[in-house]
């Protein structure tokens, strides 16, 4: 299944982010230059975007490098940046987007995933992926009802979050895309107070 099929299948199932969700069906696999990113926004973007797009222009990305026309041209090639840090991606050294729990002997394995070049790693369950928490009394999981395979984790010492995707309790789960289907629970963690690691590529 490709992320195209994949938003669009959980935009049918998730009304309230179908928007968002068609919207990265469009942009997750994109391949071309920032011309052609432009048309596409003028296309199928929301209006902020849309607006954006006309004054997006090569000197406008390296001034806004985490803006989103950089992120999503970022992602076909990122700066390679090998890190030690282990809740920053190995790859590139960016913030994860989101959790992922994957099969591992008789149990799950959560991983993270990153936020601008989609590289997995393996992360210790007990820690918070945003600071040296590890008291696992600190660290929370909620889910949605009629979501059960995306939690949201929450770290009562920082106030950040970050959903996680149980791709053993779903198997045709796409993490990235997956991850944009939880908006709702991103309204709700942000009214209770809690700010999300890092946004995905649509800005949520």
């Amino acid at each position: 299944m490709t992320r195209r099929e994949r938003a669009r299948a959980l935009a049918e199932r998730f009304p309230a982010a179908g928007e968002a969700l068609l919207f990265y069906g469009e942009i997750a696999e994109f391949d071309g230059d920032l011309e052609d990113l432009r048309r596409l926004v003028r296309r199928v973007g929301p209006a902020m975007l849309r607006d954006a797009a006309a004054r997006a222009t090569p000197e406008s990305l390296d001034a806004e490098p985490d803006g989103f026309f950089a992120r999503v041209l970022k992602r076909r090639a990122p700066e390679r940046a090998r890190v030690a840090v282990t809740n920053l991606c190995p790859q590139c050294g960016h913030p994860p987007q989101c959790g992922v729990l994957r099969k591992e002997g008789d149990g799950r394995q959560l991983h993270l995933l990153c936020g601008r070049c989609l590289h997995e790693w393996a992360f210790p369950r007990a820690h918070c992926p945003a600071c040296p928490e590890t008291n696992e009394e600190r660290i929370g999981y909620y889910v949605a009802e009629g979501m059960p395979h995306l939690r949201t984790r929450v770290c009562d010492t920082c106030g950040r979050y970050l959903h996680v995707i149980d791709c053993v309790a779903e198997p045709e789960a796409i993490p990235d895309v997956d991850e944009i289907a939880a908006l709702a629970m991103d309204v709700w963690a942000v009214e209770q107070g809690w700010e999300k690691i890092c946004p995905n590529l649509i800005g949520i």
